[in-house]
């Protein structure tokens, strides 16, 4: 297997397993009656636990120039941790703490990854469109997995594919790279970068909208009057817009700023739309519109920040950009939409989050307009 390959496969399996966990962990939870404060309160958990590790996990890798060895520590912490979730279900103080130390483990996973691609000298687009098609797939099976044996299935399909990703995982092979003096130094001299500091704040706001289209969907759905079979195929359209983008990343020649804004109006006009109560199938057409700026906006971002950040510290730009910006926006997302929920219901709760889309595009202003003008990717190595 070539050297692309292995990383196509990476992403695949990694998409694919994680699918279902963020489409219908929140219908599972609604299912053994928890709040919409208590869903809300899981969530943010998973990004701030995952914000606390983050920073940790980056330097370490940077460090010791051991970005595999990571990853497959934490794809098997992670993968014990989420068959964990059906016994702790009944008690949710157990729930958080497993919550805790499953985000612990999960977080390095995808940011460690892009540094490793990147480094390589691979497409990020050409390679991550994987991820999107099987997250796609694995949504529309867990849809229907859900709706025969119940969703709580969505758990043990994790661990399953943690299990086989770790298998993978031995098997790529990758370069070590060389112990990096002086970690921290460097890591503070990048964060006092006007663009990385304003990538960081976009990502942040961005992230705050993320849960309302992703967690929070099969609540959506089904106040419609819609089926979970509904929202596997609203997430696979989702991600049907994700990969067309990501496989034609290396047309673009576009500034960042552009892109970055363009994937903020997209989440705009797809959350005002939720707003109104449309038809069930609506939904489908929106999420398609969403899945284009969502990939245009992490497109934009994670090239960004590798290209902004010294080689020597790849994995720490990374894990800062996913850390402080989208885990961070996220968590306070889960938070707020869960409040939303309780208060106002999910569909107004759409008219809020559309609002801070706004206020990204015009954060994403603060960039240098001339980044990523001579193409967004380099070519596959």
């Amino acid at each position: 297997m070539e050297h692309r390959s292995y990383f196509k496969s990476f992403y695949f399996l990694y998409f694919a397993a994680w699918s279902g966990f963020v489409v219908f962990r929140n219908a599972y939870f609604e299912d053994i009656g928890l709040t919409g404060v208590e869903m809300g309160t899981v969530g943010f958990l998973l990004r701030t636990a995952g914000i606390l590790a983050l920073p940790a996990w980056g330097l370490l890798s940077d460090r010791f120039g051991a970005q595999k060895r990571i990853l497959i520590v934490s794809v098997c912490g992670a993968g014990a941790l989420g068959l964990s979730y059906p016994q702790a279900a009944a008690v949710f103080p157990l729930v958080a703490a497993v919550t805790v130390g499953f985000a612990a483990f999960r977080a390095p996973i995808r940011p460690v990854a892009n540094a490793m691609l990147l480094s390589a000298g691979l497409s990020y687009g050409s390679v991550r469109a994987y991820g999107s098609v099987a997250f796609g797939i694995a949504a529309i099976g867990a849809g229907i997995a859900s709706a025969r044996f119940g969703s709580v299935v969505v758990f043990y399909a994790f661990g399953v594919g943690m299990a086989v990703l770790a298998l993978l995982l031995l098997r790529i092979p990758v370069d070590r790279r060389p112990p990096t003096e002086s970690v921290g130094l460097r890591a503070a001299s990048l964060l006092r970068d006007r663009n990385f500091a304003a990538l960081v704040v976009a990502a942040f706001l961005m992230g705050t909208l993320f849960p309302a289209g992703s967690a929070y969907l099969s609540v959506y759905v089904r106040s419609l009057g819609g089926s979970d079979a509904l929202t596997g195929i609203s997430v696979a359209a989702k991600t049907l817009g994700e990969a067309a983008v990501f496989l034609a990343a290396a047309r673009f020649t576009t500034s960042y700023r552009r892109l970055l804004a363009a994937g903020a109006a997209c989440h705009v006009v797809t959350f005002a739309a939720y707003a109104s109560a449309p038809a069930p199938a609506f939904v489908v057409a929106l999420q398609l519109l969403l899945g284009v700026g969502y990939a245009a906006f992490m497109l934009a971002a994670v090239n960004l920040a590798h290209e902004l950040a010294p080689a020597s510290i790849g994995s720490t730009a990374q894990t800062f950009l996913t850390g402080f910006g989208f885990a961070a926006g996220s968590g306070v997302g889960e938070l707020a939409s869960g409040r939303l929920l309780d208060l106002v219901g999910v569909q107004s709760m759409y008219a809020y989050v559309a609002a801070v889309g706004l206020v990204v595009i015009l954060v994403s202003g603060f960039l240098d307009g001339s980044l990523g003008t001579d193409g967004l990717l380099p070519a596959d190595g």
